[in-house]
């Protein structure tokens, strides 16, 4: 069943039963894309947790489409524990992969980080391509079975991201290929049996050429820990999911 995501403050206090206008986007995917008909049948999100199946009612090739609300359920699909991935800006593909393929895995939010070596052309984003990124994570969220969106925070400096993550009461660990130890994988292992474990983890992972020793320590000093990823030097999109994919594996 095709599943679509639709924004909260367009579709809210639904309940079953209710006949529902779908957005001209959506509309012209089931209509000129998927070529969905009457009567067939899909699921909707709102990114509260819940998912409704719907039945198409109305299709126009206007991009008009109406759908009758049949049943609503709340998937246990998302992660207990809240994984924030506060990665360094680099080249937009590359990016754009790991804003993907974490969103799969199960992040629950994206802060893009400038760091000492975080190029000048890279450390400035535009508003389109904050947009862009949402429909990324949007239909990364739609294809993946979730039914909560990952939300995406304007870049911010090093410091000022991992303040930030700690007052809102994160554990923040910085991914750093000048770390020996401890292993990042042990480390969540650690986390996971503590009686009262972090309810959110903060990631922090480095641009091309990785963290300088100087913003290691002031991680460090702000109450960071450094973990490694293993004796190789991983890019940034390859260290985001792989560890998005332990986090994922591990702590559920």
């Amino acid at each position: 069943m095709h599943r679509f995501y639709i924004d909260k403050s367009l579709a809210p206090n639904l309940e079953v039963g209710d006949r529902l206008d779908l957005p001209t986007r959506i509309s012209h995917q089931i209509v000129n894309v998927l070529r969905l008909r009457k009567e067939e049948q899909i699921t909707l999100f709102t990114g509260d947790g819940l998912e409704w199946v719907a039945e198409l009612i109305t299709t126009s090739n206007r991009g008009d489409s109406t759908v009758r609300l049949l049943s609503v359920a709340e998937p246990n699909v998302e992660m207990e524990t809240g994984i924030s991935m506060l990665m360094a800006l680099t080249r937009p593909q590359r990016y754009e992969l790991a804003l993907a393929k974490c969103t799969e895995l199960g992040a629950s939010e994206f802060r893009p980080v400038i760091t000492e070596r975080v190029l000048k052309s890279e450390a400035t984003i535009s508003a389109n391509r904050i947009q862009r990124w949402q429909r990324i994570v949007c239909e990364a969220a739609e294809l993946s079975g979730r039914v909560r969106v990952p939300s995406i925070k304007e870049p911010s400096q090093l410091k000022d991201t991992i303040s930030d993550a700690s007052n809102h009461g994160a554990s923040v660990i910085l991914l750093w290929e000048g770390a020996t130890k401890p292993m990042f994988a042990d480390l969540l292992y650690s986390l996971r049996i503590m009686p009262n474990r972090p309810r959110k983890i903060s990631l922090v992972l480095g641009p091309v050429g990785g963290f300088s020793d100087n913003e290691a320590q002031k991680a460090i000093d702000l109450g960071a820990t450094v973990a490694s990823l293993g004796p190789r030097v991983l890019r940034t999109e390859t260290a985001a999911i792989a560890a998005m994919s332990l986090s994922a594996q591990i702590l559920r």
